[in-house]
């Protein structure tokens, strides 16, 4: 999973237009996740955050940790259905719509991979130092982005993961982040 997502964030950096599109996808995703779950992803393994969280803000969802669950179980659902989706496209149409489309279903389901391996890599003992290196590098790469360029594109995201929870406005100063 960490060298397909590595590969796919590579591909998409590889136009700037399109790497646009991806960082709108990763943005829009935490910001969605954070309304859906109530955590922030970049900071899921802040016992801190946790503790004044579930203090300030419970929720029938369960304690922090068990959100955080929740949170990664959803993330692995939003990358096997867009995978799926991507490795199967509707035969016979090769619109430039339908080829938007599934870009945009890659993205999805790379923005939930590396959503998946940033929380692992932060989470003890999981993936070890190969796999925080390179998570590391991946956000250094969407770092680069800037707020400003996230504003339309993430709109077109936000809303397309999680069922009826769509973060209409996203946060902007959430970016850049560091996980």
């Amino acid at each position: 999973m960490a060298a397909a997502t590595t590969a796919a964030v590579s591909d998409f950096a590889a136009v700037e237009e399109v790497f646009l599109l991806f960082a709108a996808a990763v943005f829009a995703l935490h910001q969605d996740t954070l309304l859906a779950y109530g955590i922030d992803m970049a900071k899921a393994d802040d016992l801190g955050q946790a503790a004044a969280i579930d203090a300030a803000q419970p929720t029938p969802l369960g304690g922090f940790s068990a959100r955080v669950g929740l949170a990664m179980d959803a993330l692995l659902t939003i990358e096997r259905a867009n995978g799926e989706l991507a490795a199967n496209p509707p035969a016979g149409d090769n619109s430039d719509l339908v080829r938007l489309e599934l870009l945009m279903t890659r993205m999805r389901a790379s923005a939930a991979r590396l959503w998946l391996l940033t929380m692992q890599a932060r989470a003890v003992g999981e993936g070890g130092a190969g796999l925080r290196l390179g998570v590391a590098g991946m956000w250094a790469r969407l770092q680069t982005v800037p707020r400003d360029a996230l504003a339309e594109r993430a709109l077109v995201f936000t809303g397309m993961f999680y069922q009826d929870i769509r973060s209409d406005p996203p946060e902007f100063t959430a970016w850049p982040m560091s996980p």
